[in-house]
């Protein structure tokens, strides 16, 4: 308790320090006091004071008093992500609740080697398989870890030990890093063209599958190598090689509900996979595919209170409202006008400059939880002097994409908070997180840094 009220009394102190500073002439007075906002949201939600999802609540009834519209400040709720979000949190809870997620677990197992190594392998060839059809990584997200978390319970890991956590975080970075090889394998591939677009800069999934391609399969891979030498589980896994084949038979014949929540599942992926065909929004698939759930009875009243985190989607909610309010108030132009001159002296110097990236990225990722802002802000600046000095603005992007999800606190991570939810609190420590994410910030750094002479190849650097 006394800790909490310790991060209160930092974090008041941080806010308020920043909302009586003089108000820069490039700065509305609305905007400074988000900024102060902000500090304070993320200095509490680092301290751990309260509930994550109470401190975004709070977060956007101070912007609203702060002279923030309420429709921008709320604007996450109305938004697709957050519905999308909502929704697929249900089909997890569903392939939990149906045993669909364990029977799924069981057939992965007898696939692979029941091998740390064999399931982290598994993982990552789900998660390139997913990326060329679900472009959201949320949506993968809670594809997979429920299977994940489901795999740990039937090989007996226990909670929060060293295998379990080694999986569930691997899991949640297979989630997220293989989909960046592709233009539509992430979200991110939507910022990318819009802020290309914006720059009148030229744009292909050819060309940018060229930079990104090989790099991201290097450091997804080095992951799956390097997790386990980082958090070493306890022992090794002792699973027989027929077990998972036995366990499938003990379950007996597919049941109606995992057929029904099965169907709603592939039907969804083909939904969100074919989108440039039907133009239908992604979300309206996962509103139906609730309301059959609803229907049939495999979500009941109770579980719509209890089947899925609620601090999450609170938490993830403010967190989107949050992006959209600095971008309206223009608070992403004010920054960028300190990012130029700090960076120009490093572009004839492509190594430098990208690893600068990198580290940059991952220090702004402490102030933007969505990371979108932060690739904005340290892009857009540079990208005419980097299209000048003859380099692709492809490189830059590599760099900052590879770095854009750490996970050093909860909320840098949608993904990494949406496995708390999941499991809720059971899968790993904060420690734990805290040395894959170093692991993950040295693998990206190491990533770049091999893939300057790759680039200069192939001729973009």
């Amino acid at each position: 308790m006394r800790s909490r009220w310790v991060g209160l009394t930092v974090a008041a102190a941080v806010g308020a320090g920043i909302a009586v500073l003089p108000t820069s002439a490039a700065l509305s007075r609305p905007a400074h006091l988000v900024l102060a906002i902000a500090a304070f949201a993320i200095a509490m939600w680092v301290f751990q004071v309260m509930n994550n999802g109470i401190v975004s609540v709070l977060m956007m009834g101070l912007m609203i008093l702060a002279g923030v519209r309420p429709a921008l400040a709320l604007s996450a709720f109305a938004g697709a992500q957050f519905w999308i979000l909502l929704a697929v949190l249900y089909y997890g809870f569903a392939m939990q609740k149906t045993g669909l997620a364990q029977r799924l677990s069981y057939y992965i197992l007898s696939l692979f080697p029941a091998t740390y190594q064999g399931i982290l392998w598994a993982f990552f060839l789900i998660g390139l398989i997913l990326a060329l059809g679900i472009p959201s990584t949320t949506v993968r997200a809670a594809i997979m870890l429920p299977i994940a978390w489901a795999l740990v319970q039937t090989l007996g890991l226990g909670a929060r030990s060293r295998g379990t956590a080694l999986i569930m975080l691997t899991v949640v970075e297979m989630a997220v890093f293989p989909g960046l090889a592709f233009l539509y394998g992430s979200l991110n591939g939507l910022v990318v063209e819009a802020m290309f677009e914006a720059k009148q800069l030229p744009l292909s999934w050819g060309s940018y599958g060229m930079v990104m391609t090989l790099p991201t399969l290097l450091m997804s891979s080095l992951m799956v190598l390097v997790n386990p030498l980082v958090l070493k589980p306890e022992a090794p896994l002792k699973v027989s090689a027929g077990l998972n084949r036995e366990k499938l038979r003990a379950m007996g014949p597919i049941k109606w509900n995992e057929w029904v929540t099965a169907a709603i599942i592939v039907v969804s992926i083909a939904f969100w996979a074919t989108g440039r065909i039907h133009d239908l929004p992604a979300v309206v698939v996962g509103m139906f595919g609730l309301a059959v759930l609803g229907l049939t009875g495999i979500v009941g009243d109770a579980d719509i209170a209890g089947g899925i985190s609620w601090t999450l989607l609170l938490f993830l909610g403010g967190v989107f409202s949050l992006a959209s309010v600095l971008q309206e108030l223009k608070l992403t132009d004010w920054l960028a006008g300190y990012i130029v001159p700090m960076a120009g002296p490093w572009i004839t110097r492509p190594l430098a400059l990208v690893l600068g990236l990198v580290l940059a990225m991952l220090l702004l990722r402490f102030l933007d939880p969505s990371g979108f802002i932060a690739i904005s802000v340290l892009f857009l600046p540079l990208a005419d002097s980097i299209v000048a000095a003859g380099i692709s603005p492809m490189v830059v992007m590599a760099a900052l994409l590879l770095a854009s999800a750490p996970f050093w606190a909860t909320y840098e991570n949608f993904w990494v908070a949406m496995g708390e939810g999941i499991t809720f609190g059971q899968a790993y420590s904060a420690g734990q997180r805290a040395r894959l994410a170093s692991a993950y910030a040295g693998i990206c750094l190491a990533t770049v840094a091999v893939s300057v002479p790759f680039w200069k190849w192939i001729g973009v650097l």
